[in-house]
This record gives C-alpha cells, sequence and structure tokens, in this order.
C-alpha cells in the first residue's frame, strides 16, 4: 500500500512538473511565429512609434502569422518587456516567443531601403519621404524649409530643391525627422565630393546653380554627350546674358508636366521660371536631377555655339548653332520632318 502511494506521489509530482515544463516551453521556447518569408504574401512587420504589445499581436493575428495568442501574451508578461521598439522586423519561420519579444523589446530591427528619386518641389520630397518611413510629410516639409537649414547652403524656400541629391540607402525604419534631414545632408556630403567642387569651380556658377542648370539639362536630352554641349549653349547664353529661352522651363511654369511640344502660347507664361521670359537662371531647379545630369554640368563641353534644335532624325541629339540664320536652318528642317512624321502618324489612324 505504502508502495502505492509513494508511486502515487511520484507520479503526481513528475506530471505536474512535466506539465509545467510543458506550458512554459511553449510559452518561451516552442516555434509560435509562422511567417514564411518564402510566401507570397509575406510582409514585414512594422512596429511604429507608440505602437504597443497589443498592436503587435493584432498585426500578428490578422497577418495570420502566430499560433497561439494567449503563449506570446504569457511570455510578454513573464518576461515584463514595457513597450516594443520602433523598426521594421523580418521573421524566419518558427520563432519562439521568448526570441521575437526579445527582438522586438530591444528594437534589433531590419534596415530599410530609403531612396529619393525624381520630384519637382521639395513638399513632395517630404511626402515621397514620409511615405517610406513612419513620419507624417509636414513635419518633414518644416525641417527641410527651416531658413536655418536653407541659409547655411545658400538657399531660400525657392530654391530650396537645391538641397537635394538623388540617393538610394540603407537605414532604420523608425527616424525622426531630424534624422531625416541627417541622411538628406550625408547624401549631399557624399556626392559633393573634393574632385566634384573643383570641377564646379571651374565653371563660374555656385552649386545652386548648377543644381538648377542640371534640372534643365535633364529634360533636354537623355544623351550623355548631348547634355554636356547642351549644358555647353546654357553656359554660354549666361555668360552673354542672353535668354535661356529653355523650353523645359515653359513647360514647368505651365504647370502641365505631361507637355511634349512647348507652343508660343507657353513662352509666354507669366512666371519667374519661364526663361523665355525671364533672362538668367530660374529661382530654383525644376527637378530633382540625376548624378548624370549634374555632372553633365560639371564636364561642360567648352563651344562658342549658342543654339540648339533636336535633330531631324529624332535621335533625341541636337544641332548646333553659333547664330540665329544657322539655327533657323536646323528649326525649319527638324519642323518639317516633324510634319512628315505626324502626317503619316494619322494617316496611319485612318
Amino acid at each position: 500500500m505504502k508502495k502505492i502511494i509513494i508511486y502515487s506521489i511520484l507520479f503526481i509530482l513528475f506530471a505536474t512538473v512535466g506539465g509545467v515544463a510543458y506550458y512554459f516551453y511553449n510559452v518561451f521556447l516552442a516555434a509560435n511565429i509562422n511567417a514564411d518569408p518564402a510566401s507570397a504574401t509575406y510582409k514585414y512587420l512594422y512596429v511604429r512609434p507608440n505602437d504597443t504589445w497589443n498592436d503587435v499581436i493584432t498585426q500578428l493575428d490578422t497577418n495570420k502569422w502566430i499560433n497561439h495568442v494567449d503563449d506570446l501574451k504569457a511570455c510578454i508578461e513573464y518576461l515584463e518587456k514595457e513597450a516594443p521598439a520602433c523598426g521594421k522586423y523580418d521573421l524566419e519561420p518558427n520563432l519562439g516567443n521568448r526570441n521575437f519579444v526579445n527582438r522586438l523589446a530591444y528594437g534589433l530591427s531590419n534596415k530599410a531601403k530609403l531612396q529619393l528619386k525624381m520630384t519637382r518641389y521639395t513638399p513632395w520630397v517630404a511626402r515621397n519621404l514620409s511615405r517610406q518611413l513612419p513620419i507624417d510629410s509636414a513635419s518633414l516639409a518644416d525641417v527641410f524649409l527651416a531658413d536655418t537649414l536653407l541659409s547655411k547652403y545658400g538657399l531660400t524656400k525657392e530654391s530650396s530643391l537645391a538641397l537635394f541629391v538623388r540617393f538610394d540607402t540603407a537605414v532604420q525604419w523608425c527616424l525622426t525627422p531630424k534624422e531625416v534631414e541627417t541622411v538628406v545632408l550625408d547624401a549631399r556630403e557624399r556626392f559633393w565630393n573634393p574632385v566634384r567642387m573643383q570641377k564646379a569651380s571651374r565653371t563660374g556658377l555656385s552649386l545652386k546653380d548648377i543644381h538648377i542648370l542640371a534640372s534643365i539639362v535633364e529634360e533636354e536630352t537623355n544623351n550623355a554627350e548631348d547634355r554636356r554641349m547642351v549644358a555647353g549653349v546654357y553656359i554660354n547664353r549666361l555668360k552673354k546674358r542672353m535668354p535661356l529661352q529653355a523650353c523645359p522651363t515653359a513647360r514647368y511654369a505651365s504647370g502641365d508636366f505631361t507637355l511634349n511640344r512647348i507652343l508660343k502660347k507657353h513662352t509666354k507664361i507669366d512666371s519667374p521660371y519661364n526663361t523665355y521670359k525671364y533672362a538668367g537662371l530660374p529661382p530654383g531647379p525644376i527637378r530633382i536631377p540625376t548624378h548624370n545630369a549634374i555632372d553633365a554640368v560639371l564636364d561642360f563641353i567648352p563651344h562658342k555655339y549658342l543654339y540648339f534644335c533636336a535633330k531631324p532624325d529624332f535621335s533625341g541629339t541636337h544641332n548646333y548653332a553659333t547664330n540665329y540664320a544657322e539655327h533657323a536652318r536646323n528649326a525649319r528642317a527638324y519642323q518639317k520632318a516633324l510634319n512628315i512624321r505626324l502626317r503619316e502618324q494619322r494617316n496611319k489612324k485612318q
């Protein structure tokens, strides 16, 4: 009888210990987060500023990335982690609760890609970047348009787009507006290295004016060598105080960026950005130029040309002229070829 009692006690003891061990195994160690990066529907886990553990659990549950919600809640309670750290988290399959909670509690997040591409206005820059980070665009715009920042680089609100160079970099997903400013300025400093700064001094233009001119040159042609020639024409015109008469600036002044042909009415638009109406460079860039477009201005080809016109072969390059009479002949040749092409296109549609 005594043996039976002893065995019974031992059985209950082992069962209790085993049950507790099994419980703690499930709460802390067992695979519970089942997100599969190989799945077509997989997304990163994003923890925004001020998110709570309940917000995290809701996201996991909504995406069906968790097997047992109660086990995760128990783990969070036992570990006494106050709040998850803001970040972008990549979750491998079969992740245990303890590893998951510690990863979020200590902010062991993945880097996020942050890109700045072509855009035309500084508030659009803020909007572009805020869509990639948990920051509202108004806060970013306030940082980028702050007088203290702009004056440091010799800029105004009108020329503020010259602050930016395009970049593609990896950052922590949770950045403050000031930290984003640092990313922007670091990209600018990396681009404007000593070699480019030396080239800039040879152009006779400020960095602001180089950004402005590059934004125009980029929209004139996609051909790298042709851009250097076009840049040379505009620099010659600036030196002679001739109006630039750049079609991209008339398009910008119109506000219709889909315009393919600039008509006479567009050249008469009253805007400081319209270089048909106002001499010199416009107040600011008409876009954030590519690195290649800025380099085309820095490496402009010295020559005596003052005019250029698209070639009638529609190659995207230009014929150049030193006087208006020669330019007019080039323009007539292009117009004739264009009229023929348009007529052929109309006939095909009929």
